[in-house]
């Protein structure tokens, strides 16, 4: 088990440093694609080593699952065709209305006071996040109906879907890194600055690409492209 733990924080450590390193650098360059990759396999082990290490916690497993599936449907999203999108995507959509459904339902017993929070944020963090999982969940239920998804919106699908399996990271990193910092700086300010700064920056992208004309449609097409050869 000890063997396993390592793997996870060594594994959450590189998705963090490889994150980061795609979410600066220039979209479609090398760098983007090599640290893209090792992001996404990253984030599948932490995931899957977070199940195994709390196999007894429920709440694991669902972190699990839902790490592997923003990544996943991140990295697809670039590796397939514009109009390609049926069965993969509409499992998807199972698997995220099912995780947002059992979110919003902790949530729902813990404002009510039948389930205790262990801090005062844990109904609001809790909120949001499946609130994100269930509009991802209508993202797939669109692409299937659709039967794709084409120009911008494959890239904003992309990107917000990376950028918050990163902000899952950043997120489990703060909760286990204060431990680790040393006590002589402000552990709380730097980690929820480095989790704003991951949303601020994703937010960032998605009004650039959908509401700029940053996103010509031969810019696009080449972005794609050069994100597809990875």
């Amino acid at each position: 088990m000890d063997g396993v733990l390592v793997a996870h924080i060594t594994a959450g450590t590189i998705a963090v440093l490889t994150g980061a390193t795609a979410l600066i650098s220039r979209k479609g360059a090398k760098v983007h694609r090599a640290a893209g990759i090792v992001f996404v396999f990253a984030m599948a082990v932490m995931g899957v080593t977070a199940a195994i290490v709390g196999a007894l916690d429920p709440s694991n497993a669902v972190a699990a699952v839902l790490v592997i599936y923003f990544v996943s449907t991140s990295w697809l999203t670039v590796r397939r065709g514009e109009r390609r999108g049926r069965r993969i995507e509409l499992g998807a959509c199972l698997i995220a209305t099912t995780l947002a459904s059992l979110g919003f339902w902790s949530a729902y017993l813990i404002a009510t006071g039948a389930r205790e929070a262990a801090n005062p944020y844990i109904l609001y963090a809790s909120l949001f996040v499946n609130s994100a999982i269930a509009l991802a969940a209508l993202g797939d239920l669109s692409v299937v109906l659709r039967g794709g998804v084409e120009g911008g919106q494959r890239l904003a699908r992309h990107l917000w879907r990376m950028c918050f399996a990163l902000f899952i990271a950043v997120g489990s990193f703060a909760a286990q890194g204060l431990k680790a910092l040393p006590a002589i700086l402000p552990a709380p300010q730097i980690l929820l600055a480095a989790i704003l700064l991951v949303l601020l920056t994703m937010a960032y992208w998605l009004v650039r690409v959908l509401f700029t004309k940053w996103d010509r449609p031969a810019r696009r097409r080449r972005l794609m492209e050069d994100v597809t050869l990875t």
